[in-house]
């Protein structure tokens, strides 16, 4: 065989496997949908209506993918004779998901052919494996938000504008336009992308010399391609411009809560949180060890930009150095806001085994047998998640199960109340009751949880959401922390009664993920745990416990 032909097939092999591992059961939650933004865009979705009412009412994404499943919907619905595939929040989201999946599956190939034009066929191979086998980029391709195409817009943004400096033609020149408008229309941070094509441009009409004319032209192209990317992002998300006052309050919402300007519940987690360690820590958990390579392999690149000052290096780099060093600095640091650099730090880390191997073959080769090994054992663990019963229908079974109807269950705000509805089983057989934690610590609250933990019979924790949090901020919320403190010692009248989780796991080995970023766990594998009152107390005594 060729070694042509050798790389097309492991090529082909490492593309199906991707594929494989992105589209398995995408319906993992059983049409429960528990991704907040997942709700959002598909309520969005189902709102809108191609002969009537193109206005989303959304902005936290863009309109390209929300009216992408909409119209995918349209046809569905068409072929199947059933209308549910427009307003079935479920069904919706498995065609978001499969979209999410398949453009997880693109941007494996893009890496391909971004590593290849970089710098060789080895590279490319295996920054292509290290991709397809990244764990995060196999659970975000299970979730149908718009970071899987974001991802694979960024790379592909990369490639055309290495041909744009290649060959500064019109052409080349409206396709990064168009790429860079479809890309904003489905999500305005992929506004970071200016500074790919705007170094592409800049080096493109500095590499030689020009007279005026072709200099003016040049410049004509440039703006060619900014009225392009804004015609595209217009024609895409039209309801920017139509409903911009709603645009605007959703932008400030959305950056005062990224800066942390804005206090809500849902970001406290990242109080005390250092900017760029706390990302750059969990990015062991969205790829594995093979990132510390990732690390090594930037910085050698950066050192070469400079000592040679490529222009393909400079272009490359331009992304994820500028990305991270503006999302880095946010407040808010969930780990999907640092996927689209995940592919770069693949091609970083497969250059830096290339260079390895090449300065000492047997060091180089078993370091590249070491990381690759790692990496598909942390991406198939990552997978098996989606091999298992969710674990919130997993408790919930277990609810309906052996807690008596009518009893008083006791869950938490801002988080998936349990049990879900599962076929004829309903969560309307209990008594459930919602405790306000992320409400402030006073005397007030004290009396309050007395007061619930007297009349309830069951807690459940859903997720470590709140607890998770909470339990560590005992300055800010010194009687909730000795709450759940109290509460898993066992000493507020509650017993543990049952737990579920569903840990990353490959061969018997598990990876406990538990002081990850909360949202790789509490979305498709977080652990539930169930208290049963199992000793009456005192409202007195409860008062005492919590204030001392």
């Amino acid at each position: 065989m060729s070694k042509k032909n050798y790389f097309k097939i492991v090529l082909l092999l490492l593309v199906a496997t991707a594929g494989w591992l992105r589209f398995y059961n995408v319906n993992w939650d059983q049409g429960l949908t528990f991704h907040p933004d997942e709700r959002n865009i598909d309520a969005a979705v189902s709102r809108i209506n191609f002969s009537s009412n193109l206005d989303p009412g959304f902005f936290a994404y863009g309109g390209f993918t929300i009216y992408l499943y909409r119209a995918t919907g349209e046809v569905v619905s068409f072929l199947t004779k059933d209308p549910t595939w427009l307003t079935d929040w479920g069904k919706i989201n498995i065609i978001g998901r499969s979209y999410s999946a398949f453009f997880s599956t693109l941007t494996v190939v893009a890496v391909y052919f971004l590593g290849k034009k970089l710098f060789n066929k080895k590279v490319a191979l295996v920054s292509t494996f290290v991709t397809a086998f990244s764990a995060n980029l196999i659970q975000v391709a299970h979730i149908g938000v718009t970071e899987s195409f974001i991802t694979a817009m960024a790379i592909t943004t990369v490639f055309y504008s290495l041909k744009l400096y290649e060959n500064p033609t019109l052409k080349n020149y409206l396709r990064v336009g168009v790429l860079f408008g479809i890309a904003v229309a489905a999500k305005t941070s992929s506004l970071s992308f200016i500074p790919i094509f705007l170094t592409a441009h800049f080096l493109a009409t500095i590499k030689k010399p020009l007279g005026y004319q072709k200099f003016i032209r040049r410049n004509i192209y440039f703006l060619v391609l900014l009225i392009s990317a804004l015609a595209t992002f217009t024609i895409f998300s039209p309801y920017t411009f139509l409903n911009w006052n709603k645009f605007i309050e959703s932008m400030h919402y959305e950056s005062g809560v990224v800066t942390g300007t804005l206090d809500v519940p849902y970001t406290i987690q990242f109080t005390n949180t250092a900017p760029y360690l706390f990302q750059l820590k969990n990015l062991y958990w969205q790829m594995g060890p093979v990132f510390i390579l990732g690390i090594l392999g930037f910085i050698v690149l950066v050192a070469l930009s400079i000592k040679k000052r490529k222009p393909s290096l400079l272009i490359f780099l331009s992304f994820p150095i500028g990305y991270f060093s503006y999302v880095g600095s946010w407040h808010t640091k969930f780990v999907r806001y640092i996927v689209p650099i995940i592919p770069f730090l693949a091609i970083f880390a497969s250059y830096f085994l290339y260079i390895i191997t090449k300065k000492t073959k047997p060091l180089g080769v078993l370091l590249l047998l070491t990381s690759l090994t790692c990496t598909l054992f942390w991406g198939m663990a990552y997978f098996s998640v989606y091999t298992k019963e969710q674990t919130r229908i997993s408790a919930s079974n277990w609810m309906y199960t052996n807690i008596p109807e009518g009893s008083k269950i006791l869950t938490e705000h801002w988080d998936d109340g349990l049990p879900v509805n599962i076929k004829n089983k309903n969560h309307q057989l209990f008594e459930i009751e919602q405790l306000t934690m992320y409400e402030p610590d006073n005397a007030q609250k004290l009396i309050y949880l007395a007061d619930k933990l007297i009349g309830g019979e069951y807690i459940v924790l859903s997720t470590r959401r709140l607890w998770g949090t909470l339990i560590n901020l005992e300055t800010r919320y010194p009687i909730t922390s000795k709450y759940y403190k109290l509460l898993f010692d066992e000493k507020l009248g509650y017993e543990k009664v049952s737990e579920f989780s569903s840990y990353p796991e490959l061969f018997g080995y598990k990876i406990n993920d538990d002081s990850a970023e909360e949202t790789v766990q509490v979305y498709d594998h977080p652990t539930v745990i169930i208290f049963a009152k199992n000793k009456n107390l005192e409202k007195q005594t409860y008062i005492e416990m919590l204030s001392n």
